[in-house]
């Protein structure tokens, strides 16, 4: 290949393509504080008509909505006009899973289960809703919990902790509430099966007139059963009253329960459609199906966690060359996991973590890296070919892991909209996509690179893979994702019929246009780090940084020493969010407000970047208690270029860290530091606090009935007029 040729190629792989996104017409959609609807759509882009003024619409190309997404003031809300949720908004305050206390979303989702598995059996003939098949139904679904909680630890270990299953009724009232909000779990924060029917024999006109009035059942206007057989009998009398003038045979009029016999026996999915709308039969017939065929991007995603095949350092690769023979000894080698999340119908890759063990944590940040824009990664990795598969998935397909299984991920997958699904254990067979994706990616990636492990003893030999050990973690992130986004996305794929995954992605989302992620706000909410702190004269206090707003300082006079939730979006710690714990004076419908930060520049910071700015500062400037923003940009700066890493995003390989270790960084490297703005952005200066103000502090906040993040005792601070 001439270098020519290679240029253009390299140029058409590089070519950015505008991602085009999917609304609904029940959608909200506000832009700069204007709320709009979705009218249409084609190929050049949406118009929306606006909510305040219907008779006037505005159109939007594709590129403007990408770039509005990316900025401030876009907000989406799915779905905001549709009866699901108005019925949900009036009766639930709480509609975002993620906002429940531990103990009630641990009952929501226990709840979820049992509605689920129970509507599986039902669509499958195995139960019915009668009291008898009920009870073996509960009782079997019940077994098949134990045994799954049975196969995630060991024997021996401690005891398992399985909610007393309800009973019919009680499980009727589940359904029925799950139901009636169209299948959206937080329905169920709160408190047919007939066999054996006859079909009496009817003549052809009947018959006909049963199957008409039959198929008005399935109308937007959601017609009862009653009012349809009433209009039904009327119809045979007015026939009847014909057929006796002319000396014909009377028409035999048929029975309720003949009528409503015709009606069952329609397509349950064209009924719900026609009564719910498409969006809530794909919703309710996804619950009940035995398997997928995957058409569109996004519609199912699948999720995994395995152990990478290959031993890295536990340390910076650059400084492996300066360090001494017995030095290199010492240093740990260890073999962390990949976490990854695949499209399963064009095979592409989704999203890429390196950590050191699955958890919760990394359960939930993978599903968030599968949903949002992904650039900054390639960016940071020097790919060619961008990575912009990425949008709001429809259905998740898990393993059996335990942080895939927590809680808490549960959480924000519900919040997302999209339906979860658990194959059976010890079945690979049912998750081939993520199998073989793994499987490429040690024969054409691991492979190549020191350190690997081999797939078994005989694979191995006498190679020493500790030995070999070279990379650190950071390092092979990067690899990893230029292998992913330049070699794998570009390789025809056997499954795809010879074509690659990249084009699969942008030929299909021409035809099915993907839902958009969640904007900045909603994405902070479900995917965030959750915290609790107090509120002082500062505001909010976190890892050295201060959080304030008028609005925060009206909620502290409601809430006084009580601690508040925050939660931060681990990569733009320049806005967070707060919301106060239900108590005596706080209503339970109470939602969160957006505080931003006090210092300037932080927008796209991740907060593993700032931590290592932040050590940085403190080893520099030791004996200072004031450090000017300048300052805080400067090593922002140096420790960017110093690490490759993208401005807005960490690598793909950051550690994702507990409350613990933030509590051990406010206590080590930032509790006597503030970061107050220089004499080029104003007069307004950060002081130390006096003593007095001290005691105050420690009065009104006292650091034992909280998580460490207190703002009293030494190195306080307040703002000076």
């Amino acid at each position: 290949m001439n270098s020519s040729s290679a240029t253009q190629q390299i140029a058409s792989l590089s070519f950015h393509v505008v991602p085009r996104f999917r609304f609904e017409p029940t959608d909200k959609v506000t832009i700069k504080g204007v709320d709009y609807v979705p009218k249409s759509a084609d190929e050049f882009g949406h118009v929306f008509r606006r909510v305040d003024n219907p008779e006037m619409s505005e159109s939007f190309t594709h590129g403007e909505i990408d770039e509005l997404r990316k900025a401030d003031g876009w907000v989406h809300c799915r779905g905001f006009f549709s009866s699901r949720k108005a019925t949900l908004r009036t009766a639930r305050p709480t509609t975002l899973l993620s906002d429940l206390p531990s103990e009630q979303l641990q009952r929501v989702l226990f709840r979820k289960t049992v509605c689920d598995r129970f509507l599986q059996m039902e669509a499958d003939g195995l139960a019915s809703r009668s009291d008898a098949s009920m009870k073996q139904a509960i009782k079997s679904i019940f077994a098949e919990l134990i045994t799954s909680e049975m196969n995630g630890g060991r024997c021996g270990s401690e005891d398992l902790k399985v909610k007393r299953p309800p009973s019919p009724r009680g499980l009727r009232r589940w359904l029925n509430a799950y139901a009636a909000c169209e299948w959206d779990a937080i329905a169920l924060t709160h408190n047919y099966g007939r066999s054996g029917n006859r079909l009496p024999r009817f003549g052809k006109e009947e018959r006909e007139l049963m199957q008409e009035y039959a198929e008005m059942f399935a109308s937007r206007l959601q017609p009862s059963k009653r009012s349809l057989f009433s209009d039904l009998l009327g119809k045979f009398a007015d026939l009847n009253k014909e057929r006796q003038s002319q000396g014909e045979r009377l028409l035999k009029l048929p029975s309720r329960a003949a009528f409503e016999r015709v009606i069952s026996s329609l397509d349950p999915f064209h009924v719900y459609a026609g009564r719910k709308g498409p969006d809530a039969a794909r919703k309710k017939f996804f619950i009940v199906q035995n398997g997928l065929s995957v058409t569109r991007p996004l519609e199912r995603i699948e999720l995994d966690e395995n152990r990478i095949p290959l031993q890295t350092l536990l340390t910076d690769a650059r400084l492996w060359d300066q360090l001494t023979a017995k030095q290199k000894e010492r240093v740990e080698r260890r073999r962390p996991w990949l976490s990854t999340a695949i499209d399963t119908a064009t095979r592409c890759c989704l999203a890429a973590l390196i950590v050191e063990n699955p958890s919760e944590a990394s359960a939930i940040a993978t599903l968030e890296m599968a949903v949002n824009d992904k650039s900054a990664y390639a960016s940071a990795a020097g790919c060619v070919t961008p990575w912009d598969q990425g949008g709001t998935c429809e259905g998740i397909s898990n393993d059996g892991g335990a942080g895939l299984k927590s809680f808490g991920y549960r959480a924000s997958a519900c919040d997302l909209g999209a339906d979860l699904m658990f194959p059976t254990t010890g079945t690979p067979q049912m998750r081939g996509r993520k199998e073989r994706l793994y499987r490429t990616i040690h024969t054409g990636f691991f492979s190549r690179l020191h350190g690997r492990t081999f797939e078994n003893v005989l694979a191995k030999g006498d190679y020493d893979s500790e030995a070999n050990a070279v990379l650190d973690a950071a390092e092979l992130g990067r690899l990893l994702v230029r292998w992913i986004v330049d070699v794998y996305h570009n390789k025809p794929h056997a499954g795809l019929g010879g074509e690659t995954p990249r084009n699969a992605w942008l030929r299909l989302t021409k035809i099915f246009p993907v839902i958009p992620p969640p904007d900045k706000e909603v994405n902070r909410h479900i995917f965030g780090l959750t915290h609790e702190a107090r509120i002082g004269n500062h505001g909010v206090r976190f890892i050295g940084l201060n959080y304030q707003s008028q609005e925060l300082q009206r909620l502290r006079r409601r809430t006084g020493t009580m601690p508040v939730l925050i939660r931060i979006d681990r990569n733009d710690l320049s806005r967070i969010s707060v919301r106060p714990k239900p108590g005596r004076n706080i209503p339970s419908d109470h939602g969160w407000i957006s505080v931003d930060c006090l210092t300037s520049g932080l927008k796209g910071v991740s907060v593993d970047h700032w931590m290592r700015a932040a050590r940085a500062i403190r080893r520099t400037h030791a004996d200072a208690a004031k450090v000017t923003e300048s300052v805080v940009h400067q090593a922002l700066r140096d420790i960017s270029e110093f690490s490759r890493m993208a401005a807005q995003r960490a690598g793909i390989a950051s550690p994702l860290l507990t409350a613990e270790e933030f509590r051990r960084f406010e206590r080590d490297v930032v509790r006597n530091f503030e970061f107050v703005r220089g004499p080029e952005n104003g007069p307004e200066v950060l002081e130390v606090a006096s003593e007095s103000s001290v005691a105050e502090e420690n009065v009104e906040a006292p650091s034992d009935a909280g998580d460490g993040f207190d703002d009293g005792g030494e190195g306080a601070w307040f703002v000076e007029d």
